[in-house]
């Protein structure tokens, strides 16, 4: 039987030579490992992406969607504001002024009062145009304001059948504080007295138009501002009916 010698060398190369081996599987799995874990992260990366990018897309059509529906809006907004001019401006120009306003306003409530149309019209048929007119008259009074102390001012009509007197808001001088005088561009109260004792009241912004009916007269009244403080009246007196 023979016998090989031990050579301690050859152990220890082959101790060493085992132990490489171990540490390149290491390494191999090592890269293995985080080559497969590039791969997933990529993968994962990239559907991330795309879906950002779909949710991007989707989100531009919807801005995109907005804007033409807000730009839809807004051109509708405008026509409806165009058209809302339109309708203002033809309704001021339907409207007149005047007597002729006081007068449309009045049918429009009577109507909306519930006075047959039928009614009215056959009372405005049956008015004549003013006989036996008197000469204009001019007289003026002064307006009263919270801010006025002096004495009460009244218009009267020649032979005492109406007195007239008005009130208004105090006009503003540059600091602010209010005046004696009225503020003609303010509404205006009026008052009219008859001398049966009946009152009418008439308000707006000067200048006014009113008619009082007083046995067998029709005075007409038409008020406008005069000189600072005074409301100028020109009045007459007609037949009636």
């Amino acid at each position: 039987m023979e016998v090989t010698p031990y050579n301690p060398n050859e152990r220890y190369r082959r101790r060493s030579a085992r132990r490489t081996v171990g540490l390149l599987r290491v390494i191999l799995l090592c890269f293995m490992v985080g080559g497969a874990g590039f791969y997933l992260g990529r993968l994962q990366s990239e559907q991330t992406v795309r879906i950002l990018g779909e949710q991007r897309k989707k989100a531009e059509s919807q801005i995109e969607d907005m804007q033409t529906e807000l730009t839809k809006l807004r051109a509708e907004a405008q026509t409806a504001n165009i058209k809302l001019l339109q309708a203002h401006k033809s309704f001021n120009e339907a409207l007149p002024e005047g007597p002729m306003q006081d007068l449309t306003l009045l049918l429009k409530e009577q109507i909306e009062g519930g006075v047959d149309p039928k009614r009215l019209e056959t009372v405005l048929r049956s008015v004549r145009p003013p006989q036996n007119c008197s000469e204009p008259q001019t007289k003026r009074f002064v307006v009263m304001t919270p801010a006025y102390k002096g004495p009460e001012s009244k218009m009267t009509t020649s032979e005492k059948e109406i007195t007239l007197s008005g009130s208004g808001e105090s006009a503003k001088n540059s600091k602010g504080k209010s005046e004696a005088w009225f503020d003609p561009s303010k509404t205006v109260t009026l008052i009219f007295e008859l001398k049966t004792g009946v009152k009418q009241k008439k308000e707006g912004h000067l200048p006014l138009y009113h008619s009082v009916i007083l046995g067998d007269k029709e005075f007409r009244f038409t008020i406008t501002q005069g000189e600072q403080s005074f409301a100028k009246v020109t009045y007459d007196s007609c037949d009636y009916p």
